[in-house]
């Protein structure tokens, strides 16, 4: 096989693995926000075990950058600081172990979560070294004491979020033109335009990479 015909044949392998994690990432993202629609909807409710339920499926689903899985985080880590704050220590706790829950399920060659890990376990030891506290507060007040821990927003900002966005759509291009473009049908490499396809690849790969580290 000549070197045209493999660089076509890897130009357009890489191009379907990055479609194949491109179709997982928006499974895992149309997952995780109806997740996040269920604990929302439990949260208002009052039912704090539903909320908490559905808010660690969504942190569960994870892709870089995505916006659910933040808020499932911020949604468990709210929920075990306003119970602690009424008084619901049972319900803390349930928080706090599901914030490590999905910090451990989520791990692969690093743990993605680490801050959060860590945070859950030093609230787990701390609760199981204190005495018992009061556990007939109204629901409701745990969930206004939560409503105001997430007043805090630590959202990654917008112009980050575009770079992810524009980061993958610029290693997508590069790699289509690298495939398409930059090798003739007669097997003979266009060197102009397989050049630029591979400096939007590797510029997209950049990008996407400063963009999930900042964000």
């Amino acid at each position: 096989m000549s070197s045209a015909k493999i660089l076509r044949s890897c130009a357009v392998g890489l191009l379907l693995i990055v479609l194949g994690v491109a179709g997982l990432t928006a499974r895992a993202v149309r997952e995780g926000e109806r997740q996040m629609r269920e604990s929302d909807q439990a949260f208002h409710r009052a039912d704090l075990p539903g909320a908490l339920l559905h808010a660690r499926a969504a942190a569960v689903m994870y892709a870089p950058g995505a916006p659910h899985v933040r808020r499932g985080y911020e949604r468990m880590i709210a929920i075990a600081v306003g119970a602690e704050a009424a008084g619901q220590r049972r319900v803390a706790e349930a928080g706090w172990r599901s914030v490590r829950g999905a910090a451990l399920e989520t791990r692969h060659l690093w743990i993605t979560h680490r801050a959060e890990l860590a945070r859950a376990d030093d609230n787990l030891a701390r609760l199981a070294q204190a005495p018992e506290g009061v556990e007939s507060a109204d629901p409701k007040l745990v969930v206004a004491r939560a409503k105001s821990a997430l007043a805090h927003d630590d959202a990654p900002s917008t112009p980050f979020v575009a770079a992810l966005v524009v980061g993958f759509l610029l290693a997508l291009g590069g790699l289509g033109v690298v495939g398409f473009s930059g090798v003739t049908p007669e097997g003979k490499v266009v060197l102009g335009r397989a050049k630029l396809g591979l400096a939007l690849s590797l510029l997209g790969a950049a990008m996407w990479t400063f963009a999930v580290y900042r964000a």
